[in-house]
């Protein structure tokens, strides 16, 4: 279900940089005011093909709840979980559903579009986080506790913030990638400074610095989380996956500006994306929730300066 969520992501974001998100018109759920319509525009086999991938989620979202319920006890982490996939599958329909309603679509640049990509984005990052979650209790075990252990604790959480971020940003500077293609690299720089540009043009600069910025965090908060848990492989594990899916994504982004956005190259950009935060959030469920890895009181720099007198 996870593999197949990060599919429906990816289309969703064909949809959007091919301008189909109008393709069943101003019609919700129906498309063009029918159940199943007679398609005469390639984008309406587009956003109809979106819708039909979607309604599988939430009845996959169904499944997944009844039978969490059905194998996991009373009090279950797992359980808890799979019923915040289905709320967080509920709010991603609904604010799908309010993009075609109220028509913040197609060559729709409003500030109110730009509101609800950002909402969208962090929804989905929501929902395939906490799937990521069940899939990964369900297969390994979930933990007797969840804690927020110390420093490394609380970055881990302030971490995972700033990827919702960078990832909402992301989303606003792909929308001004479709809807403002520029012609050249140079073209496109002058757009980004250009006073009289579209807002949507001239705020995509911000983005790659944002990476950069949230980039050396997240080293940072890895490398400790990575020595602290120096003797547990599935720290070790995840927070190599986390290096090297954060370098292949700077890489990918550079080479999206340079090959001036395409569409395929937008859709590899925001799977590194997706795959990016479900590795952070791995590492932050596994930090959580092991008892191995709580803060000793010698890593407290009064402790430490008492020990080193002593």
């Amino acid at each position: 279900m996870l593999a197949y969520n990060l599919l429906v992501v990816v289309f969703g974001a064909f949809v959007r940089a091919t301008g189909s998100g109008a393709g069943c018109g101003a019609h919700w759920p129906l498309c063009n005011g029918v159940v199943i319509p007679r398609p005469e525009r390639i984008e309406t086999y587009i956003e109809f093909t979106h819708r039909l991938m979607s309604g599988l989620v939430l009845i996959l979202a169904v499944v997944l709840v009844v039978w969490a319920w059905r194998v996991y006890a009373k009090g279950s982490k797992i359980r808890f979980m799979a019923g915040m996939t289905l709320f967080f599958t509920i709010t991603e329909a609904l604010v799908g559903a309010g993009l075609v309603l109220f028509q913040l679509v197609a060559q729709n640049d409003s500030l109110a579009r730009v509101y609800s990509v950002m909402v969208h984005l962090v929804n989905t990052f929501l929902l395939v986080g906490t799937l990521a979650v069940v899939a990964w209790w369900s297969s390994v075990g979930e933990p007797e506790t969840l804690r927020v252990r110390g420093w490394l604790g609380g970055l881990l959480i302030a971490g995972g913030v700033a990827i919702l971020a960078l990832g909402a940003s992301g989303a606003v500077t792909a929308l001004g990638d479709t809807l403002f293609p520029s012609g050249s690299l140079a073209e496109g720089m002058a757009q980004d400074f250009s006073p009289t540009a579209n807002f949507l043009t001239r705020i995509r600069i911000y983005h790659p610095m944002i990476a950069v910025a949230v980039g050396v965090f997240l080293f940072a908060v890895t490398l400790w989380a990575r020595r602290r848990g120096a003797e547990n492989n599935r720290v070790q594990t995840l927070t190599a996956a986390l290096f090297a899916l954060y370098g292949m994504q700077i890489f990918a982004g550079i080479l999206n500006v340079a090959l001036l956005a395409p569409v395929w190259m937008q859709l590899v950009h925001l799977l590194l994306a997706d795959l990016v935060w479900v590795a952070f959030v791995l590492l932050g469920a596994v930090t959580l929730g092991s008892a191995d890895l709580a803060p000793r009181r010698s890593d407290h720099p009064v402790h430490r300066a008492v020990g080193q007198s002593t």
